[in-house]
């Protein structure tokens, strides 16, 4: 048995699958994801039109970009866009809100001013969340402000540590330090630890890595897979209001985006176990075949027409 693990003190690489000595009992496991479930739930409940808005691809490949150069945990970078989601929504929206309640003769000049100043201050901003992200993970390699700064000079940006801790404090204040915030790939990440207790057989770790880059290609074009996916759930071409209205709470499902995901690694990786695994994931989440297969067929089409592209 290979015991030569690479990584501070000897540990192995993370994830660790099933670990006969270390891994979580399935007791535990089943509880942890009920939990999951719950909160995955209330969060699609709550959700609304106006979410989701800045889950942009530019915006997204600077934060991938940004925590692949300072070197952090790859779970730091979901942690980041859902982060700068979130802040930049509740932050745009309290500014409108105090723009109204102004006395002011000038509203649109006064607004046209405040966008332009948020614009300016964007890198900033998404460099904040990756800080915040980075100390989430509890991980070594935290972002200091230090590293922030000299991050953002390399960027032609010259920003002091006081400005930057104050940039992170005023997006920790807008979200009122409600910074946890449970991604895809913990729910992923959980699905897996559970499949690879109830089917030995499956290629667990295998999945795991191609899983990572297709919920990459998912974030990256975030906009383009829910457009197709709301297209195959309304069946018509010109869907309804109340089906819009409707398929905001799918796009906030992080369990469904997670296994969904999952399969569609499976298939490209290991399809002839792709059915296998679409009833396993049916079992463990309720959630239908169907429903699973038409989400990891979108997902896998635009992986696919992606890879076209950069050929």
């Amino acid at each position: 048995m290979e015991m030569k693990y690479r990584g501070i003190f000897g540990s192995p690489q993370e994830p660790l699958f099933n670990d006969e000595k270390h891994g979580v009992p399935p007791d535990i496991l089943k509880e942890w994801l009920v939990n999951l479930d719950r909160k995955n739930t209330i969060c699609a409940e709550k959700s609304n039109v106006k979410q989701g808005f800045f889950y942009r691809s530019d915006a997204i490949t600077f934060i991938f970009n940004t925590c692949a150069k300072l070197e952090v945990p790859i779970k730091v970078k979901y942690y980041a866009v859902e982060l700068f989601e979130r802040f930049m929504t509740k932050h745009v929206q309290d500014l409108y809100n105090h723009m109204k309640t102004t006395s002011s003769q000038t509203k649109q000049k006064d607004w046209n001013e405040v966008l332009d100043r948020v614009q300016n201050q964007l890198l900033l901003r998404l460099v904040s969340c990756c800080q915040i992200a980075s100390k989430i993970t509890s991980h070594y390699k935290v972002i200091s402000a230090k590293k922030a700064r000299y991050f953002l000079r390399d960027l032609g940006l010259k920003y002091s540590s006081t400005s930057i801790l104050q940039s992170e404090l005023r997006v920790l204040k807008t979200l009122d330090f409600n910074v946890m915030e449970t991604t895809p790939l913990v729910y992923m990440e959980t699905i897996l630890e559970i499949l690879g207790y109830n089917d030995p057989c499956l290629s667990v770790k295998s999945y795991h890595a191609v899983a990572l880059k297709v919920l990459d290609v998912v974030y990256l074009k975030n906009t383009q897979v829910y457009r197709e996916l709301f297209l195959v759930i309304a069946k018509q071409t010109t869907p309804s209001i109340s089906d819009r209205a409707a398929f905001i709470h799918v796009k906030c499902d992080k369990l469904f985006l997670a296994i969904s995901v999952l399969t569609a690694a499976v298939y490209i990786i290991d399809q002839p176990m792709t059915d296998k695994v679409i009833d396993h994931l049916n079992k463990i989440t309720n959630r239908p075949c169907d429903d699973i297969l038409d989400f990891a067929t979108v997902i896998v089409q635009c992986v696919i027409e992606g890879s076209a592209n950069n050929d």
